[in-house]
């Protein structure tokens, strides 16, 4: 491709400012068509405002959007869609009490005269589906899906309303191995098909992995641009001016195990979702425990399970003394939080301020001690840097990093003994990634034992000092730190799945 002739979308000159922030400080974006478009930067850089600018959610201060070399004007998504172009958020936007179809279309629903033709809705969501390599019958409740599927479905929706140019934004967040590796072979399919693509990532490897041409934005300007020969790993965390991460560091754990979790089953409400069955493993006192497995696999479910959440049979016992997993309440009264996969969805209170989502949990009883509630909250605040120079902002100002953090905040206000994070650094930066390991390592050293789950081998390589996988609600494998490897994890998550290696399949969507 030329990179001189094949521009389909520009943005030139964009400035966006909010109250005292600058958002996009008059940067010039170019999409080269029929490519896959990667866009790098840390949470805050403006990846997510000039995103909604192209996708018509907001509307630039200043500067020109072109599409084919026409100037455009994007009133709204809708406006924005009759121009081809369309976005997946990370954070989903799907209607639970709805079917796949009654999603893929609503609001923008296919008629026959006066009425709703839908078969066709039916016929072109199965076609999407099948195209996503994720097939899925069109009258399935959106609420029987886990947060994998419901990211599938979504991207669904811009392919059955015909978008020539997509916009994904942490489109792998919530997928497994396998169901990223297939988001990949169909992206290499659309691109050829003639679909040019943007696609956001916070995951180095697969940015590396797709893009043909990459784009880095630092502080709401272009940091730096490239075609993918000339880009490494170090070329972008350079223009990020991110640290490297780094790999975990075993410290003095306690052979005593803290939890010690025996026959322990979980059964779900819905087909299509998981059981566990048979889990026995130990957690000890400053042990950080990753359980690693692809989408289906139970990560979930069990920690839901130990947090009270679901209902489950088996012993449970910590620091000797047998417990009753009855509820959440009083799971958290024994000292066992979860930290939710979704933070928008199970966590976080978007009307609330930040001191008041990180001040939720120190609700217990009838009496509060408000002195004491804020002192503890802006300390945390502080020892987790949550940055934010007024804690009574609302905290969806903070970025997806930030928001993290201060979810974290409100775990840590509940002093936990053990910590329980399913997918702890779905959708942050690098930097925010690395902060978020260190304040675990930090943790584990104080003597709180940590179970997190993770769908990324090389989170689960950094960060884990023991590793179980499961595969099929079962633990397949136990490994210690020192044979935490990509061929170990994945072997035993899929044992009849075979996928080649990223880094030997980039030639496949070049």
């Amino acid at each position: 491709m030329n990179p001189n002739n094949d521009i389909v979308l520009e943005a030139r000159g964009v400035l966006k400012q909010y109250p005292g922030v600058t958002a996009l400080d008059h940067i010039h974006f170019r999409v080269h068509r029929n490519a896959i478009n990667v866009l790098i930067g840390e949470n805050g850089a403006g990846k997510s405002t000039l995103m909604r600018i192209l996708a018509g959610v907001e509307s630039p201060d200043a500067g020109e959007i072109f599409l084919e070399g026409q100037p455009i004007t994007l009133r709204s998504p809708r406006n924005a869609a009759a121009h081809g172009i369309a976005i997946v958020h990370q954070e989903l936007s799907d209607f639970p009490n709805l079917d796949l179809s009654e999603n893929i279309f609503a609001g923008r629903e296919l008629t026959r005269g006066i009425f709703i033709d839908r078969s066709a809705e039916d016929i072109r969501t199965s076609t999407a589906l099948h195209r996503l390599g994720k097939p899925m019958p069109p009258t399935t409740m959106a609420s029987t899906l886990s947060l994998g599927r419901r990211q599938i479905v979504e991207i669904a929706r811009t392919l059955a309303h015909g978008a020539k140019i997509l916009i994904l934004d942490e489109p792998t967040s919530a997928l497994s191995l396998t169901e990223a590796e297939t988001l990949f072979l169909v992206l290499a399919e659309l691109k050829a098909a003639g679909l040019t693509i943007i696609y956001i990532s916070h995951r180095l490897h697969e940015l590396l992995h797709l893009g043909d041409y990459f784009t880095v934005l630092r502080a709401g300007r272009i940091a730096g641009e490239a075609m993918r020969p000339n880009v490494d790993r170090t070329w972008i965390v350079e223009r990020m001016s991110a640290t490297a991460l780094t790999q975990a560091t075993t410290s003095a754990i306690e052979l005593s195990p803290l939890l010690t979790v025996s026959n322990f089953s979980v059964s779900t409400q819905h087909d299509s979702e998981v059981s566990l069955s048979n889990i026995n493993f130990s957690l000890s006192k400053g042990e950080i425990l990753g359980v690693y497995g692809l989408l289906g696999s139970g990560r979930t479910e069990l920690l839901e399970a130990l947090a009270g959440a679901r209902r489950s049979t088996g012993c449970i016992t910590m620091n000797g003394q047998l417990l009753q997993l009855r509820s959440v309440s009083e799971t958290v009264k024994r000292g066992i939080v979860l930290v939710p996969e979704d933070r928008q969805r199970d966590g976080l209170i978007p009307e609330l301020s930040i001191r008041e989502n990180i001040a939720l949990g120190s609700l217990r009883g009838l009496v509060i001690n408000r002195t004491e509630q804020t002192k503890r909250t802006q300390q945390l605040a502080r020892d987790l840097n949550v940055a934010a120079t007024d804690l009574e902002r609302p905290i969806t100002t903070l970025s997806g990093g930030n928001q993290q953090k201060a979810l974290l905040a409100r775990c840590l206000m509940q002093s936990p003994l053990v910590l329980l994070l399913d997918e702890p650094t779905r959708g942050v930066d690098v930097n925010a990634k690395a902060e978020i390991y260190n304040i675990l390592r930090t943790l584990a050293a104080k003597g709180i034992g940590i179970l997190f789950s993770s769908s990324e081998i090389e989170e689960t390589q950094t960060l884990a000092t023991r590793a179980l996988v499961l595969c099929q609600g079962r633990i397949a494998a136990n490994i210690k730190r020192s044979e935490i490897t990509d061929e170990a994890l994945f072997a035993a998550a899929s044992p009849h799945v075979t996928i080649a290696p990223l880094s030997s399949s980039h030639e496949a969507v070049q």
